[in-house]
């Protein structure tokens, strides 16, 4: 990935900073995009100071002219677009029967407005530049397993799937593949803080696990990597789940009970 070019929004979070890390050590320069701009700077702070390459573009995905800014950042400063990594997004508590439309037009903004603004912008780059390219959006197994009281959330992350699909059929014919990752619960420090204040949590769900455990970035991280290389260029317009087997645990009967 040398000479090549990671834009990744969510760059300063828990999933998008470990994403960040893993395009610099396969020589990628890297465009930390984020909301929080400290963040997002302490983020390619780091990377520098490891050997890498990287700026800090502070972006509100929802916004269109702010977008259209950080991607025209991008390629003022390191001169090109490759990859692009849409890990944006929010998580909003709230029963449907609850939720306002605030927060409805809020999940959903953040998640697929954001992915389409950013991959509108990013994929005319990569079509200008003729080189092809690869898009990652941050889906989740909730796309497909719905949690109670994340009534924007689930439908948000389904759609991500199904906006992979469109634009991998649009954009293959510039050599730009386009796909969905979809983790299951994560070991990021957002989630480490919600264990902490409610420990019974973890214990719940760790029941319903057949690998006893969370996801960890670095995995996440691996399988996003791994989409964006030469070797998997055929892979295109799908959905990936790693939960450890966990959309198949419906009848899963944990071994302690």
């Amino acid at each position: 990935m040398e000479h090549k070019v990671a834009v990744v929004s969510g760059g300063a979070g828990g999933l998008g900073s470990e994403i960040c890390r893993r395009f610099s050590s396969r020589g990628a320069a890297v465009a930390v995009a984020d909301l929080n701009a400290d963040a997002a700077s302490e983020v390619a702070r780091s990377i520098a100071s490891d050997g890498g390459r990287a700026i800090a573009v502070q972006v509100e995905v929802t916004d269109e002219a702010s977008v259209v800014n950080a991607v025209r950042t991008v390629v003022s400063q390191l001169g090109r677009v490759d990859y692009l990594v849409h890990c944006a997004g929010t998580n909003i508590k709230a029963p449907v029967l609850d939720m306002s439309l605030d927060q409805w037009n809020l999940s959903l903004d953040a998640h697929l407005t954001g992915a389409f603004l950013l991959c509108r912008e990013a994929g005319r780059q990569m079509v200008e530049q003729g080189e092809g390219g690869s898009v990652v959006l941050m889906s989740s197994v909730t796309a497909t397993a719905p949690v109670p009281e994340r009534g924007a959330y689930g439908p948000a992350k389904a759609a991500l799937i199904n906006f992979a699909g469109q634009l991998g059929l649009e954009w293959a014919q510039y050599g730009i593949n386009v796909n969905a990752v979809c983790p299951g619960v994560a070991m990021t420090p957002m989630t480490e803080m919600v264990y902490e204040r409610e420990p019974e949590l973890r214990e719940q769900r760790l029941k319903r696990f057949p690998i006893k455990r969370e996801v960890l970035p670095e995995e996440v991280a691996g399988l996003v990597l791994y989409l964006c290389s030469d070797e998997a260029r055929y892979i295109n317009g799908v959905g990936i789940p790693i939960d450890g087997g966990f959309l198949n645990s419906g009848f899963y009967q944990d071994p302690g009970n």
